[in-house]
């Protein structure tokens, strides 16, 4: 990877430029958001948890990765500690604003440092500083992003004034869309202080499943549409769509967009195991072998919130879904075979 810096009015920017025959990166930064500030419950929190203890560092490294950690220097207040929102305010805001800096400003350096940041939640409120801190580095930067929900409210049409159903609008919409001072405050997390932090005809949004009041601009595919066309098309048309714009994407993978249980909004109506893996082959095919990933998420994972009958199913799709896409197969992760997964 090659870093260039750029003056625009002021401000210094840093981007990535493509090398040619640029190979993917063997390095990674798995960082740990145990957050849940944004969403109705403290059970996302558990998620870096769940994963880490259950191997996905170690099934990486067997990929033949060069693994850290990083954790984050705090921990956020237990819900019954954050006191009561005040009305018409986004609930648990200064939280939400300190993790998401400190993610921005953590996904910045490691991509910097050469490595590819895999971040793990904690609920989807933290891709406001995921996102941010991505397209500080890749200014043109595209997003695929696997969600049950747009997630593209703001305090304006809110119906909870929950973070977390918010970050798609705060990445993918200019100044004045909002002038409430909550969500001003999340628009100015990060360096780069122009926006749209990603344009919405770069951010392409699968799976969505649940009825909403509000229809964002991004390129969007329901699951409707899987149902109709096949997943196999839906994805790949999303990543021609993609490289017709952009160089590098980053992969923003809310677990409640998979049909399983252990994650704050469920739903039965979602992506099974084998197609969320075609979606995992493909991104690892056509993005990280391209050497175009720019990061990557998994958030939402909630094991306190699953049926007793399906313990340990949401903690296993993840750790499949992650190592999949990070060209993990059949034959080259065979230490799984030996582990139970434990929550």
């Amino acid at each position: 990877m090659v870093f260039c810096q750029e003056v625009m009015q002021g401000q210094t920017y840093v981007f990535a430029h493509l090398m040619v025959n640029m190979k993917p990166n063997k390095n990674i930064s798995i960082i740990c958001a145990p957050f849940s500030a944004g969403g109705p419950n403290d059970a996302a929190k558990d998620g870096p948890r769940a994963l880490i203890g259950n191997g996905l560092d170690v099934d990486l490294k067997e990929l033949g990765y060069n693994v850290k950690i990083i954790k984050p220097p705090f921990s956020e207040p237990a819900k019954g500690r954050r006191g009561e929102p005040a009305k018409n305010r986004i609930k648990n805001i200064d939280a939400i604003l300190k993790i998401n800096k400190w993610l921005a400003a953590t996904v910045t350096k490691e991509i910097q440092n050469g490595f590819t940041p895999l971040t793990i939640g904690g609920d989807h409120s933290l891709a406001v500083g995921t996102i941010t801190g991505t397209s500080d580095v890749f200014r043109n930067l595209g997003v695929l992003w696997l969600d049950r929900h747009f997630d593209a409210h703001s305090p304006k049409n809110t119906p909870s004034w929950r973070a977390h159903g918010m970050p798609v609008a705060v990445v993918t919409v200019k100044k004045d869309f909002d002038t409430h001072l909550d969500f001003q405050k999340l628009l100015s997390i990060g360096k780069n202080k122009i926006l749209p932090k990603v344009k919405p005809e770069n951010f392409v949004q699968i799976a969505i499943g649940e009825k909403s009041h509000i229809k964002p601009n991004t390129k969007w595919y329901s699951m409707e549409d899987i149902d109709n066309f096949g997943v196999k098309k839906v994805i790949n048309d999303a990543l021609n769509y993609l490289f017709k714009r952009v160089k590098y994407v980053y992969v923003a993978w809310d677990i409640d967009s998979m049909n399983v249980s252990g994650t704050g909004t469920s739903g039965d109506g979602q992506l099974t195991l084998r197609e969320g893996l075609v979606i995992a082959r493909e991104i690892n095919k056509r993005i990280r072998l391209a050497g175009r990933l720019a990061g990557f998420e998994m958030v939402e994972i909630a094991p306190s919130l699953e049926r007793k009958a399906l313990k340990g199913q949401t903690v296993d799709w993840a750790i499949q879904l992650i190592t999949t896409s990070f060209g993990g197969n059949m034959f080259n992760n065979l230490s799984r075979l030996k582990r139970n997964i434990h929550v």
